[in-house]
């Protein structure tokens, strides 16, 4: 994963409600074509040793401008993984979100998959519970009724 470092956006495995086990992974990356992010996925060690089960590639558009490593986290609540799948939902404007949310964003985005109408979005925030996550992801998103939401951490070499 070396090799992407410099392209990495964000990084990280979804875990459990134990937060100890991981459940999948999320990588932000950017890259130059669907070929390259597939290329991404075939040599991500985790797929390679046959932990994930699926994977799905989307086109990412970064609303915040940042990578998650340049978030000042101000506590030591935990991080949320929000993901509204292409054609499920809106994302609002960085512009139009609450200040409170601003705050908290890790990482905010657009997510485009080519046979979907219309967009989806993701989001990863600091909040105190998972039901403090979903009230944030309201204020970023039109429709959150079929949000996934995931307990989430920093990734990386530890």
């Amino acid at each position: 994963m070396d090799a992407f470092a410099g392209s990495m956006v964000a990084r990280g495995p979804t875990l459990g409600p134990d937060r100890e086990t991981a459940t999948g992974s999320l990588h932000v990356v950017s890259l130059p074509s669907v070929d390259a992010a597939r290329e991404f996925v075939a040599r991500e060690p985790n797929n390679r040793a046959g932990v994930y089960g699926e994977h799905l590639v989307c086109g990412f558009e970064n609303l915040l401008g940042r990578t998650m490593w340049e978030f000042s986290s101000r506590t030591d609540e935990p991080m949320f993984l929000l993901i509204a799948l292409p054609g499920e939902s809106r994302h609002r404007s960085l512009e139009r979100l609450p200040t409170a949310l601003r705050e908290r964003l890790i990482l905010y985005g657009a997510l485009t998959a080519p046979d979907a109408d219309a967009g989806g979005a993701v989001l990863i925030v600091q909040a105190r519970d998972r039901g403090a996550a979903q009230a944030l992801a309201a204020d970023a998103l039109d429709d959150v009724s079929d949000v996934e939401v995931h307990d989430w951490e920093f990734g990386g070499r530890r």
